[in-house]
């Protein structure tokens, strides 16, 4: 990947707008894509941190595993909290509420400083030296734990951020990971022009993310009404959607200790008051939205479908899905 991303402008923009071409994708993506890959082989290869880094999230469902058609403009990282000075076992040990209130806003502040001070400026310097050309980083002013990378671009798209968001945090689980391959569509398209077409990345097990996307849409079956969702939020339901069409998802029906873990570890590290984790199990599970949101639900997923490639289902194929997912989910002895 490397030599592509040193490659002049005018053959780099020709390789991505053949790519498109092939694909049936924007131009914008095809680039964007190609950048988020080259960050995460520098990430996991040549990053001074790249053994305290594991890749989770929407992205690692499609770059990584292939569970899903949704291009996801966020790289999703879990930092080993060691890195940050706590013991392994250090943020399982037994808290008060109050007390690990105070634990997770003091690992929350210690991240933030780790990324400004140490983790940004290493990567300014590394990418620089590499590309051999000064590159945009910095810290999201809405979020102290995201950075904000500015990539060369060539096209622009108003759907696209022509920027990648790193989003580390510490309060993560890292287990079940496996290393996955990660190509670019580029790659996949003109493998002969890449000295390096593909990369190894350390990333959660998609039977994890399945059961956090699953307490996503219990929680949000409890939101209230007065408390909006995020933008694209409807994103969690495609997802879902898509990985219960695969064997991720009678492998996680399985594993009933997997789930619980997942359980516990959001009540833990992301307490939140009206998200109900405590039927977020077997025979109780709710994926459905309240009635007050489904329409707020059904026009944020019609806005995101510019981000979708390949079979696009309908919002109401998706609803029906999570109530058939729901009961699978309820009937397990």
């Amino acid at each position: 990947m490397r030599n592509i991303a040193k490659i002049n402008e005018r053959d780099r923009k020709a390789l991505f707008q053949n790519t498109a071409a092939k694909m049936g994708m924007t131009d914008a993506i095809v680039e964007k894509d190609f950048w988020v890959c080259y960050m995460l082989d520098y990430l996991f290869h040549r990053c001074a941190w790249k053994d305290r880094i594991a890749f989770k999230g929407g992205t690692s469902l499609s770059k990584a595993y292939g569970l899903i058609e949704r291009f996801s403009e966020d790289i999703d990282l879990i930092l080993d909290w060691r890195v940050l000075g706590y013991g392994i076992n250090e943020p399982w040990e037994q808290r008060s509420n109050t007390k690990q209130d105070i634990f997770n806003k003091d690992a929350n502040a210690r991240a933030e400083v780790f990324l400004r001070d140490t983790f940004l400026p290493a990567i300014i310097s590394d990418l620089t030296a590499e590309l051999g050309e000064k590159i945009r980083c910095f810290i999201d002013g809405d979020d102290s734990q995201t950075i904000k990378i500015i990539y060369p671009n060539s096209f622009s798209d108003a759907s696209i951020l022509q920027e990648i968001r790193l989003e580390i945090g510490a309060l993560a689980a890292w287990t079940p990971v496996k290393y996955a391959t990660i190509t670019p569509y580029a790659a996949e398209q003109y493998t002969m022009l890449f000295e390096q077409p593909s990369t190894e990345v350390l990333t959660v097990l998609p039977e994890r993310t399945f059961w956090e996307k699953v307490t996503i849409l219990h929680r949000e079956a409890f939101r209230p009404e007065d408390r909006p969702f995020p933008l694209r939020y409807s994103r969690h339901y495609y997802d879902l959607y898509k990985m219960a069409r695969t064997p991720v998802k009678d492998n996680a029906l399985q594993d009933n200790d997997l789930l619980e873990r997942v359980v516990r570890f959001k009540d833990k590290f992301y307490r939140c008051p009206w998200a109900r984790y405590d039927i977020a199990k077997r025979g109780t599970m709710k994926l459905l939205p309240p009635e007050y949101n489904v329409a707020k639900l059904r026009s944020d997923y019609e806005h995101m479908q510019n981000m979708l490639f390949g079979e696009k289902p309908s919002f109401e194929e998706i609803m029906s899905a999570m109530a058939q997912l729901e009961k699978e989910i309820n009937a397990i002895d």
